[in-house]
């Protein structure tokens, strides 16, 4: 199915996981990419592993610094490409206690995780807005709807990417634009092995719960497939989306269950 044919699609994150899945998935369906990261390398290997990659396009940026995101924008300014759906995918968490994470890692955790996603959001919807067409979707996580320890600067900030979206949807429901937000659960990536700890350092390690996810593929189809039926959210994962249930039935069992997780 070719569902995205001759669409601009932009992807942050997209050299590995989940970026880089989705990007394949959708090039599948006709989509020409716009591919961003910090890697250059990286992005390129992506690039070469979608279909018709003579189609798809390289941009690196730095999520983190916002003089590369605004560096990355002039360039993008003068290709011959129309953002027509922008996924706001790239993200970082984090394993640390609250005593133990110095304000710089939080900082970091929020540039990278909601304000480069609100800075994208604002570049491409006065195009969308003026053209009454378009697509934004921000890859969020079950720790956007509850938060569990070692995880509060990751969870805050995709907190907030759930209520800006959530907002900005109930703005545009007239314009002809559609938001998305996807909270997956655990999805076997790296992204344990890229969390930071309370310093900055790596955590380093595979989470057995990643180990044990769904596939990176799988959380992508999920994705392709509630942006092609216009959906409001999805919820890519396993077993652990059944605290959405509990958040809603009873709360405080929810509260209880997230007081036992643990990370070595």
């Amino acid at each position: 199915m070719n569902d995205f044919t001759g669409k601009t699609i932009w992807i942050t994150g997209a050299s590995s996981g989940i970026g880089a899945a989705l990007a394949r998935a959708l090039a599948d369906r006709g989509a020409r990419l716009i591919l961003s990261a910090r890697s250059a390398d990286k992005l390129e290997a992506v690039r070469q592993s979608c279909s018709k990659p003579d189609e798809h396009l390289c941009l690196v940026m730095d999520l983190a610094d916002p003089a590369s995101i605004e560096e990355a924008w002039s360039r993008l300014q003068k290709m011959p490409r129309e953002v027509e759906i922008l996924i706001n995918n790239a993200g970082m968490t984090q394993r640390a206690l609250v005593k133990e994470t110095r304000m710089e890692v939080y900082r970091h955790l929020l540039e990278v995780n909601y304000l480069a996603a609100v800075d994208l959001t604002k570049k491409v919807l006065p195009d969308m807005l003026e053209r009454e067409a378009g697509q934004i979707v921000s890859v969020s996580s079950l720790m956007g709807k509850f938060a569990s320890p070692q995880r509060s600067g990751y969870a805050a900030a995709k907190h907030a990417l759930q209520g800006f979206m959530d907002a900005l949807r109930a703005e545009v429901h007239t314009a002809g634009i559609q938001v998305l937000v996807a909270s997956p659960g655990f999805v076997n990536t790296d992204v344990s092995r890229n969390a930071l700890r309370g310093d900055g350092t790596l955590h380093d390690k595979m989470d057995p719960a990643q180990a044990a996810a769904i596939s990176a593929e799988n959380c992508a189809e999920q994705i392709s497939a509630a942006m092609i039926k216009g959906r409001a959210e999805v919820f890519p994962g396993g077993k652990e989306r059944i605290g959405l249930l509990l958040q809603r039935l009873s709360p405080a069992l929810l509260r209880r269950v997230m007081r036992k997780v643990r990370v070595d």
